[in-house]
């Protein structure tokens, strides 16, 4: 079994090879925001141990809470990522690594690894830059302010 606190790891419950592991955390705990993230967020993670390598694929999912940029109304949306970050085991760490980072050393005789900011980010990266309630959202009127999506303009055009 492995053991959680947050989201780390104890190296040493780490069996060598393949590695599963599923995890239920709360957005509150990963620093999500909670007015957009109100559901627990899944987490898989696909651990392989190799002698001074562990490499663990993680897959994160959630359903959010968003507001369309186009038509301003409330929307549900399941957002999901994978994402992958290896460790590597060194006397002393690179000086430029940081937490992040997709490739990190671990010391020997370390006891545990920090994924927490790595789940943060594989959620907050899977979240598009442009919010819409669907693919094809007509958005409002900039005159009159209708919903395309529902009512006709009754502005006039032209």
């Amino acid at each position: 079994m492995l053991y959680f606190k947050i989201m780390k790891i104890r190296i040493e419950n780490l069996r060598d090879g393949s590695n599963h592991w599923e995890e239920t955390v709360a957005p509150d705990e990963l620093e999500l925001d909670t007015n957009s993230f109100k559901e627990m967020v899944k987490v898989e993670l696909d651990i392989e141990k190799r002698s001074g390598k562990i490499t663990i694929s993680i897959s994160v999912s959630s359903n959010g809470s968003y507001i369309c940029d186009r038509c301003g109304e409330e929307f549900s949306k399941k957002i999901s990522d994978k994402y992958l970050v290896v460790f590597i085991k060194r006397e002393s760490p690179l000086p430029e690594e940081a937490p992040g980072d997709d490739l990190r050393s671990y010391q020997p005789g370390q006891r545990e690894l920090d994924i927490t900011t790595d789940v943060r980010d594989a959620m907050l990266l899977t979240m598009p830059l442009k919010m819409l309630c669907k693919d094809d959202c007509k958005g409002l009127c900039s005159k009159c302010g209708a919903n395309l999506n529902y009512d006709e303009c009754i502005c006039k055009t032209g």
